[in-house]
């Protein structure tokens, strides 16, 4: 394939150049001219002094434009594997690791988490896409892309909801994200046509009628409930809002008082005769592991508190700054519980759609679950509805912890966390206020108190992702399945328990 090595050889004067480029290739449905400055791209970025935050940025739009832009798109925009939209991802991912990144203008920045937003939730994501686009709304509140595709993703993520309050709640906030795009002084990265302002006018009113006819909102104030009785449950819960720690999807919306309750379950969803009753059971174990890794987390993290164990216990300076107390094993404890969550959740999904995986085999895991067959004969299992868009997700985020170039772009820590979970489930791992020397000392995985507190947050909210998933997963099955039933069923209620 012909490709250039230089701006120059192909003649482009500049990035920009590369990116009008790759407009007019889609434009033109000019799939070769597409795949070439790919590859000049590449070229690019295998040199020094280029600018690689806008060169991945580019290329994760000539991605982008060769996915939409086939013939096939439609037929294969379900597909669980598609490497555009794979090299999409990285590459914006790899454009904010970039050293450059910071340095980018404040539209370009927008740019990048706009389009990783988008690109996450065309792969089932929706959680990860609205903190994609919060996070550019966090360097301009008005960057109208970035409101109008958070609008649009609060809209299909409320969609797989039971409930049909939290409907409303997402619906409103993109109804007022709709209107704050539309508005006179947000910024638009570039002249669009009248067509996309007319699309996103007519989405707009489409949810206003919705809410008008469906949501009774009058009054409605996310913030007027109460966090707690007590100083240290509202302290507890205010830390959980602000991280989005919440079962409770309005967490995603923002840290608002209303989300303060791990109220998310399962929806209504059928048996056969002869099969117990076990998805409650599994979902209720689920959420209380979970709160109780946060619990652990957010005690972990608390102040100063020496415990008595602390006082009574024979220890040995190691001149390495390291810190051997309850606290620090409370936080070694929450990631470890919220990283085997996760394949607990594996397990639910092999007994939900009947994979036929051992469900007591460590095997039957969040990164095996997926697929049937081994090596070079391992392909996705039949039995996975391909349409779950979900449940797709679900398959997605595993990638962000298993395989390496998802892994080594997820986040700066996410090519360690399976290194920390082996060290700190089956050798050591050692905490210090500073590390003096980045390697390891024998069997003994060392990390610094701020990374430990990043592995663990992270990991928590990957879990919670994955657990809130499970739930949407079995929404959109079971919808699924009343479509087709023709079937007698027989209702079973279930009672909350009291708390108390």
């Amino acid at each position: 394939m012909k490709y250039y090595e230089t701006l120059e050889d192909c003649g482009m004067n500049n990035y920009a150049d590369i990116g009008l480029a790759i407009d007019l290739a889609a434009d033109a449905g000019n799939l070769p001219k597409l795949n070439e400055l790919v590859c000049t791209i590449d070229a690019l970025l295998g040199q020094e002094g280029q600018n690689k935050a806008v060169l991945f940025y580019f290329r994760a739009n000539a991605y982008s434009a060769l996915r939409t832009t086939d013939p096939e798109f439609q037929e294969r925009q379900f597909d669980w594997e598609q490497p555009e939209l794979t090299k999409e991802i990285i590459s914006l991912r790899e454009a904010i690791r970039s050293s450059e990144f910071a340095d980018l203008d404040i539209v370009r920045r927008c740019q990048v988490l706009t389009n990783l937003g988008n690109a996450l939730d065309a792969v089932g994501r929706p959680i990860d896409a609205l903190a994609a686009w919060d996070e550019a709304l966090q360097i301009e509140p008005k960057f109208a892309m970035a409101l109008a595709n958070r609008a649009s993703g609060l809209s299909g993520y409320s969609a797989a909801f039971y409930d049909p309050g939290h409907q409303c709640v997402f619906l409103a906030e993109a109804a007022k994200g709709f209107e704050f795009a539309l508005a006179t002084d947000a910024i638009w990265d570039s002249e669009y046509p009248d067509s996309v302002r007319e699309q996103l006018e007519a989405k707009y009113q489409h949810v206003r009628a919705y809410l008008a006819v469906n949501c009774d909102l009058a009054g409605f104030d996310p913030d007027k409930y109460e966090l707690g009785d007590t100083s240290d449950a509202r302290a507890f819960n205010c830390w959980r809002l602000q991280h989005r720690l919440f079962l409770n999807p309005l967490n995603d919306i923002g840290a608002h008082s209303i989300a303060a309750q791990d109220v998310f379950h399962l929806p209504n969803h059928t048996y056969g005769l002869d099969e117990p009753v076990i998805f409650p059971r599994y979902f209720d174990l689920l959420k209380q592991e979970y709160v109780a890794a946060c619990t652990l987390l957010f005690e972990g993290l608390e102040g100063e508190r020496v415990y008595a164990a602390d006082q009574t216990l024979l220890g040995f300076e190691h001149a390495d700054y390291a810190i051997n107390t309850v606290q620090t094993e409370k936080q070694k404890a929450a990631f470890r519980m919220a990283y085997s969550l996760l394949d607990k959740c594996a397990v639910f999904i092999n007994d939900y759609f009947k994979l036929g995986h051992d469900p007591h085999s460590l095997s039957t895991s969040f990164r095996n679950v997926w697929y049937c067959g081994r090596g070079a004969k391992r392909v996705l299992h039949p039995n996975l509805p391909i349409k779950n868009w979900h449940l797709r997700g679900l398959c997605s985020l595993s990638l962000d912890l298993y395989e390496n170039d998802f892994r080594e772009t997820a986040s700066p820590l996410a090519h360690q966390a399976c290194d920390v979970r082996n060290a700190a489930e089956h050798r050591f791992v050692s905490v210090h206020e500073m590390l003096l020397h980045t390697d390891d000392i024998g069997a003994c995985l060392a990390l610094s108190a701020s990374d430990l507190e990043s592995q663990a947050l992270r990991m928590l909210r990957l879990a919670r992702s994955a657990i809130i998933g499970l739930s949407l997963v079995v929404q959109h099955q079971e919808k699924h399945l009343k479509e087709k039933a023709s079937d007698l069923v027989m209702p079973i209620f279930a009672i909350p328990k009291d708390p108390r």
